[in-house]
């Protein structure tokens, strides 16, 4: 089966699960640190299930802690909700995820709750279960997925919903696509049909939010802590708000411009985790891979990392470590063990790795 005609299938199975399913409770789950792929996402979907007479409600978990993110559910006036994990899901029927790579949830979902639809555009983590079950690898984005769903549906974009949903999806694509850089022919003819339909001042305001304080105090420590390894730049940034979480990966990126360096690693300890982000602009290094070589899988087979072509993540638990009340000594040893499984991974020695962290100990 060819591209084209595989799109169009994809296209055609979710407005036929959608209409099968009228009159029933859907709930709509944001994975992870909402972002702006997966709230645009959340957005449309929801309009496509209310189009077909089902009750939605979109829900999240971790707090909206990126700048941007903030500013776009603010701006779009989103009705989302967030949860704790004693959520009671009994009254719905269905469920989604979108932009992720796994169907755990951290809320409890009943036996009679099934999910609906699966949307990624990264390589599943397990085998997945939906009804509608569309992941493309090829695709920059998730959001110029739902942009072709819509063009397969009665969106006419001249409604003010409509206008907030393209505004988001065209957020969407350019922030998983780090501006287009790592867009596909998909994502461009996505965000051909959006353009029409955007509120471009509005989007402009998005996209133009102010760094934090806390993210530029971060990226600080960042630089002196860094320790570069041949093009690889490993930093431990010491302890992290969670609401500051997302300037791990923003302070990735700053530092990926380094004359010399072709893979980033920032990584600090974010609540009751380790918490990291990697980015490389390396041809040969898969993110998803060297982060799941590194940190390998959980005790249910959950791997600790994953990623895409030019970005990844990893997030490992405390456990009883947690408790830990000498906060200095705990991120010591943490650090070293981090860094010495990179150093393994890259085949350089870590002598002295211990004495050189006293200080990044006290950030």
């Amino acid at each position: 089966m060819n591209k084209t005609v595989e799109s169009s299938s994809k296209s055609e199975s979710i407005h036929t699960v959608l209409e099968s399913a009228g009159g029933k409770n859907l709930l709509i789950c944001l994975k992870g640190y909402p972002d702006p792929d997966n709230i645009a996402c959340a957005l449309a979907l929801d309009w496509l299930a209310k189009s077909y007479k089902l009750n939605t409600k979109i829900i999240y978990f971790d707090d909206i802690s990126h700048h941007e993110n903030r500013a776009l559910v603010k701006k779009l006036d989103i009705d989302m909700e967030q949860v704790s994990p004693d959520f009671d899901a009994s009254n719905y029927q269905y469920f989604a995820i979108n932009d992720s790579q796994s169907t755990e949830l951290p809320i409890k979902i009943p036996e009679h709750c099934e999910l609906l639809v699966f949307v990624d555009h990264h390589k599943p983590l397990g085998s997945v279960k939906a009804h509608h079950l569309d992941v493309r690898e090829n695709v920059g984005s998730t959001s110029s997925i739902y942009t072709e769903y819509l063009q397969g549906s009665e969106f006419k974009g001249d409604l003010a919903d409509e206008t907030k949903i393209a505004t988001a999806l065209m957020h969407g694509i350019r922030a998983d696509t780090d501006d287009y850089v790592n867009a596909t022919s998909l994502d461009y003819s996505a965000s051909q049909f959006l353009s029409t339909f955007v509120d471009k001042d509005l989007l402009a305001l998005i996209s133009r939010q102010a760094i934090s304080a806390k993210t530029m105090d971060m990226t600080q420590i960042a630089l002196q802590h860094k320790d570069i390894k041949e093009t690889f730049l490993f930093s431990g940034v010491g302890y992290v708000r969670e609401e500051d979480r997302d300037g791990i990966g923003q302070c990735a990126d700053y530092l990926l411009h380094r004359e010399g360096i072709e893979t980033v690693v920032v990584y600090g300890i974010v609540g009751t985790f380790v918490d990291g982000s990697l980015r490389t602009k390396s041809h040969t290094l898969d993110p998803d891979k060297w982060l799941k070589d590194v940190f390998g899988k959980k005790e249910d087979g959950t791997w600790y990392g994953g990623g895409r072509k030019d970005k990844g993540g990893f997030q490992i638990p405390l456990g009883v470590f947690a408790r830990c009340k000498d906060r200095e000594l705990l991120w010591i040893l943490i650090k070293k063990t981090i860094d010495e499984l990179f150093y393994e991974k890259i085949g350089i020695g870590a002598q002295g790795a211990l004495d050189n962290e006293l200080g990044a100990g006290k950030v």
